[in-house]
């Protein structure tokens, strides 16, 4: 976990912190944050009752007069070019997610402010979703769910996924979530990281370059690295003829970093048994439509990996976690490194 230490003596050093809260409508009321959840958040966290103070705001409605006085910053959206600029007192941005990649590249961030993000947040759901996944792939989901919309009754039949091999490709939060279980289940889980590493849950953690060399031993390919220019077309069409014929492909990493083409491609000459792809919405990230109708591929709408009874509760515990810390000029937990862009 990266911390980040707020510079003592920047103008953001006050008694009382000014948060501004900004919510966006177009991402759906589950992210919604409200007062009242704020308080039932601040009542877990006790420490920082009267030391701060909060804006709220929604669609930038009074964005800029917010964030003038403002601390810290909570949110997902905002003019983040003009940051620097609006909020002279910034020191933090803390945001309701995990992923980065719509802030990227993070040249606009000055370094007197820390911007944290929410991994973590989606556990355990997350890693239940992605174990979800592996086992369609194992099933045979994908192309069963094909044949049904040809109208076709067409038996396949599969065997136990104990002692099978799965490959997390980024071994983060959400593919360690994932490692865990499939673990449990008795398979075999090789991962690549940044760095060669040990880990309880995979057996063998290589570091990234050794890519080539695993995807041949993978039966199921779980990708949740995150989208960084690095990453873009990291999984293309070498990739995916490096694995064996009737592996399966499970994406949860954004748009750019699996080859659509090559993937869709590998779909219909049957060197791939099927795909589970957590799709974005397509209105903020366009994707080719013949998607829709690929053999073997299932598009799940970026849901399953959130819990609407807890992620907001997870995001705003890691929030005061870190106002607390701020509050006591300690490191920010979940720093993200503006060079490698998570």
């Amino acid at each position: 976990m990266r911390v980040a230490t707020v510079r003592a003596g920047s103008p953001a050093m006050t008694s009382q912190l000014c948060v501004h809260i900004e919510n966006v409508s177009s991402i759906g009321p589950l992210f919604a944050i409200t007062p009242d959840m704020m308080a039932r958040a601040e009542a877990r966290h006790p420490g920082v009752r009267g030391r701060w103070t909060a804006t709220y705001g929604t669609d930038l409605d009074g964005f800029e007069r917010h964030v003038a006085s403002a601390d810290a910053l909570l949110g997902w959206q905002f003019p983040h070019l003009q940051v620097a600029e609006l909020a002279p007192r910034l020191s933090w941005i803390q945001l309701t997610g995990a992923g980065v990649d719509h802030l990227l590249p993070l040249d606009w961030l000055p370094p007197h402010i820390t911007l944290t993000n929410a991994r973590g947040a989606h556990k355990p759901k997350i890693g239940e979703a992605l174990f979800m996944a592996v086992l369609m792939i194992n099933n045979f989901i994908p192309a069963l769910a094909h044949q049904q919309r040809q109208h076709r009754w067409n038996q396949l039949f599969c065997t136990g996924i104990a002692g099978k091999t799965l490959l997390v490709v980024g071994l983060g939060e959400a593919g360690g979530s994932a490692a865990a279980l499939a673990k449990r289940f008795g398979m075999t889980v090789l991962a690549t990281s940044r760095h060669a590493r040990t880990d309880p849950e995979a057996g063998e953690v290589h570091a990234a370059d050794r890519l080539h060399t695993l995807l041949p031993r993978a039966d199921v390919v779980l990708v949740t690295v995150p989208r960084t220019p690095a990453t873009l077309g990291l999984i293309g069409a070498t990739e995916i003829g490096l694995m064996k014929k009737g592996a399966g492909l499970v994406n949860l990493s954004r748009h750019g970093v699996v080859d659509d083409d090559a993937l869709m491609a590998a779909l219909h000459a049957q060197q791939l048994s099927g795909c589970v792809y957590d799709l974005e919405d397509p209105a903020h990230r366009p994707f080719d439509p013949a998607m829709w109708t690929c053999p073997n591929l299932v598009l799940l709408p970026h849901s399953q990996t959130n819990d609407p009874g807890k992620f907001m509760e997870n995001v705003l515990d890691v929030f005061f976690e870190n106002l607390l810390r701020r509050l006591d000029h300690r490191p920010l937990s979940n720093a993200v490194d503006p060079q490698l862009g998570y």
